[in-house]
């Protein structure tokens, strides 16, 4: 039957147990699998900022705010992140269920909509981003609500379900802004239907009541920022600057159209996330089903495809290094038409298997969803399972706590500042320390033509630091101060009597690069001595006690841990390998210190831990091939 004719009885009672189950069993296995504490990527941004009732990086996610300080207030015992996390594990649960329907509409059995369901549910990219504070589960959610309740309007021709695709793109709009890159294809589901509808005029009346609904939660952002929280992007007190910030004006500079070469990578690109979240070539199947749905219903073919392509297009042209869960709206439909291909290929083996059918009439389906999503958790279970990750809060707290009492510690970019700003701010870890970040202080004056909001300067006036606020008329001037100028002006000036700490050696991974002025400039000033896992800025002016640097060094050390991250993936994060490449940059410089006491051998041990715990960090195996051929040359000793 056709699945524009499939009538409204056809998905009942039995359906709802499915869906219960489905929804009840991934519940389960994200909560059980969920981070207790802050992770990679936005996590530690987002749970300070609803934790001290801040505002959220553009385009400040007043949906997801409102989940998060609910859930805040209902969940009862956990780290703040993880009662987050709470409401990202369900949302990510109801997703799933979502989906199962979404299926269905599309004439699909249930059992072959249970395993599209779950394939997806079960899949790296969604589990992973369904087991931390992130806030894609809840954006494929309302994705997935609005092409569902837009196929059952095209079915159906009901209000209900054309009230319900319009409130969930509108609180879409609420969420992540790319949800209007699905509104073409709920126009092309339901639009015809819409337009031949006979009480138009009621129609349009009640998308006209609805639209605005999601958009409207944005004077949230107004209400919270002028309480003055600690955490406020954008400083979106008055009407213009929330503009700026809902409108995320500030990423717009990462849109760029691609061509020749950097078309067919980021093509590659797209290409090897889809068959790694559809593997054991399951990604033909989607493939497969969108043939034969084409084949069977153009119109909903047409506009499922529509929303694949107007995603993929978009992540084409936008250029961030973490940009896997931007698709997983894609990854979604493809499920669903997978689902089409299953109940293909199961009647092609009707026959052959009519006689088991008739003896176990659930069998073999029971059979193909267990050995299937078997395989897919067995595959992913290490690399999503996040119940024990608590190392990069401890990471955090390690930088914190090997800073120099009521020093200034400088930061550099979102992996480095996120995870200190949850440890400082919610858990109140070395309050004495102020976090700097090199990176949104730049940013503060590069983008300031399109975000002059000068939020992270009043932030840090929050903090205790006496910040100048005057802004440079000659936008040269503020090019200036985006490079380094302002930052030395602070450490120079209202920060000039305490203690600096940096997290980083160096800011960039190209081989050969020129080293920014802030480094330039430290070096001619400071000698840069390592504290356990961060480095001191010490001033030349004053001597060095080695001796003593050892002994703190051996203190610091001896507090921490390397962490077990064997299984984990972070080739989907921002910047995969920061964490095991800074822990064992900073043992190598430990192992400086005692190559410089004389002591070869204890240098030795700690270049080869760093060599073993992170071995494609080349400068470990270097400094211990290097040390070694001392060792061999002065076999009795140091020269």
């Amino acid at each position: 039957m056709p699945a524009d004719t499939l009538p409204v009885s056809a998905i009942g009672r039995k359906d709802g147990w499915v869906a219960t189950a489905l929804g009840a069993g991934f519940l389960l296995l994200y909560l059980r699998t969920l981070c207790p504490t802050v992770y990679l990527g936005d996590s530690g941004e987002i749970s300070t900022a609803i934790t001290t009732g801040g505002v959220i990086h553009p385009p400040g996610y007043p949906l997801f705010s409102l989940l998060g300080r609910a859930a805040l207030w209902l969940i009862p015992s956990g780290e703040p992140a993880f009662r987050i996390g709470c409401a990202v594990a369900a949302t990510a649960a109801a997703a799933v269920v979502t989906l199962y329907f979404l299926a269905r509409e599309l004439d699909s059995t249930p059992w072959a909509s249970a395993i599209g369901a779950a394939t997806f549910g079960a899949s790296y990219a969604f589990w992973s981003q369904s087991t931390r504070v992130e806030v894609y589960s809840l954006h494929v959610l309302l994705a997935g609500l609005a092409l569902l309740a837009g196929l059952r309007y095209r079915r159906s021709g009901r209000l209900r379900h054309l009230a319900t695709a319009v409130l969930a793109g509108s609180l879409g709009l609420a969420h992540h802004l790319t949800i209007v890159l699905l509104a073409p294809a709920v126009l092309l589901l339901c639009g015809h239907r819409l337009w031949k509808d006979s009480r138009l005029a009621r129609r349009l009346a009640v998308i006209s009541a609805l639209l605005p609904v999601g958009p409207a939660l944005y004077l949230l952002l107004l209400a919270w920022a002028r309480s003055e929280p600690l955490i406020a992007w954008g400083r979106t007190v008055t009407l213009p600057s929330l503009w700026t910030h809902a409108s995320a004006r500030i990423y717009q500079k990462a849109l760029q159209i691609p061509f020749g070469e950097r078309l067919l990578s980021r093509l590659m690109a797209a290409w090897n996330l889809f068959t790694d979240n559809f593997p054991y070539l399951l990604f033909l199947l989607p493939i497969l089903g969108a043939w034969l749905l084409w084949k069977r219903n153009r119109p909903m073919a047409n506009g499922l495809l529509l929303a694949m392509v107007a995603v993929t297009a978009y992540n084409l042209c936008y250029r961030i290094g973490d940009i896997a869960s931007y698709y997983l709206p894609v990854w979604m439909v493809a499920a669903t038409l997978l689902t089409v291909a299953l109940d293909a290929a199961a009647r092609r083996a009707q026959a052959l298997w009519s006689g088991l059918t008739r003896i176990f009439p659930y069998g073999s389906a029971a059979a193909v969803f267990v050995l299937l999503i078997g395989m897919l958790l067995l595959r992913n279970w290490s690399a999503c399972d996040l119940a024990a990750a608590t190392w990069v809060r401890e990471f955090a707290r390690h930088k914190l706590e090997n800073a120099d009492p009521g020093s200034v510690l400088i930061t550099q970019g979102d992996q480095d500042m996120f995870p200190i700003w949850y440890v400082r701010h919610v858990l109140h870890i070395r309050p004495d320390v102020t976090p700097l970040d090199r990176s949104i202080i730049n940013g503060t004056w590069t983008d300031y033509d399109r975000e002059p909001s000068l939020w992270y300067l009043r932030h840090l006036r929050r903090l205790g630091m006496n910040v100048p606020l005057d802004v440079p008329a000659d936008p040269a001037q503020r090019v200036l101060l985006g490079q380094d100028r302002f930052l030395i002006r602070l450490l120079t000036e209202a920060l000039r009597e305490r203690p600096l700490c940096i997290t980083f050696a160096t800011t960039s991974t190209v081989p050969g690069a020129s080293k920014p002025y802030f480094l330039r400039w430290a070096e001619e000033r400071y000698h840069m001595l390592p504290l356990g896992i961060i480095l001191r800025l010490h001033p030349k002016s004053q001597p060095v006690h080695l001796a003593a640097l050892l002994r703190q060094n051996e203190r610091l050390w001896s507090q921490m841990a390397l962490p077990d991250t064997r299984g984990v993936r972070t080739d989907q994060d921002l910047d995969p390998r920061y964490l095991a490449n800074h822990y064992a940059c900073m043992l190598v410089n430990f192992g400086g210190l005692r190559e410089m006491a004389g002591d070869l051998a204890g240098a030795e041990a700690l270049y080869l831990r760093a060599a073993e715990w992170a071995p494609r960090y080349r400068p470990a195996t270097e400094a211990l091939a290097s040390v070694r051929r001392r060792v061999a040359a002065h076999p009795y000793g140091s020269p």
